[in-house]
């Protein structure tokens, strides 16, 4: 099973009731568990900023995917089914925080290794927008280009080198086709959003 099939099933109604976690918490879950195993429900509750009542109804519908496991003493502990399930997602999306002086934002960072393609498939400012739609209150999208930095639709190096080097540092480890966002308010919570929609994207790309 695929990751993303993993979160559709975990998020959908049961008996009408609508669970209150969304797909976001679901891989935000996951990849904590997968990172902190064996974990217990109160500091998986403190990672997700949800209440006791969600992350069982959450930890239930993952053990019952197979993609987990729940020891009563030790916690969860993910499973060889979920760990398969992330290893794409961990290939192509990284989730960071970045501080870029020159427009003074302190900001969170969701890097989609070869994801210039993307924006083969939709404009920019369409992009920005369903990113917007998300929560966001400001976006900045960047592309690595013939080993530049590039601020699509047209990079204007006028007046932009000290962001333009910003980005640069921010991101030592970016290649050439990696497309880089940065969003406000920095909040972990919105870029595992903003993660999700790229790597959908990304995927239909």
């Amino acid at each position: 099973m695929d990751i993303l099939t993993i979160i559709t099933e975990a998020t959908k109604p049961k008996q009408g009731n609508k669970p209150k976690y969304d797909e976001s918490h679901v891989l935000h879950a996951l990849l904590v568990i997968q990172k902190e195993q064996p974990i217990g429900r109160p500091t998986l509750e403190k990672r997700l900023q949800l209440g006791d009542a969600t992350v069982r109804t959450l930890l239930r519908r993952l053990r019952e995917l197979g993609v987990i496991k729940v020891d009563k003493v030790g916690g969860a502990e993910i499973t060889e089914e979920g760990k398969k399930a992330l290893q794409e997602w961990d290939s192509v999306i990284k989730i960071g925080e970045a501080e870029l002086k020159s427009i003074n934002w302190d900001c969170s960072m969701i890097i989609v290794k070869g994801g210039s393609k993307i924006l083969e498939k939709q404009k920019v400012i369409e992009l920005r927008d369903k990113i917007i739609k998300l929560g966001a209150d400001s976006v900045l999208i960047s592309v690595i280009l013939n080993n530049k930095v590039e601020l699509p639709p047209k990079t204007e190096e006028f007046g932009m080198k000290e962001l333009l080097e910003d980005i640069k540092n921010s991101c030592r480890l970016c290649e050439n086709n990696d497309l880089i966002t940065y969003i406000l308010p920095k909040d972990l919570h919105l870029a595992y959003k903003v993660g999700l929609l790229l790597f959908e994207n990304w995927i239909n790309s």
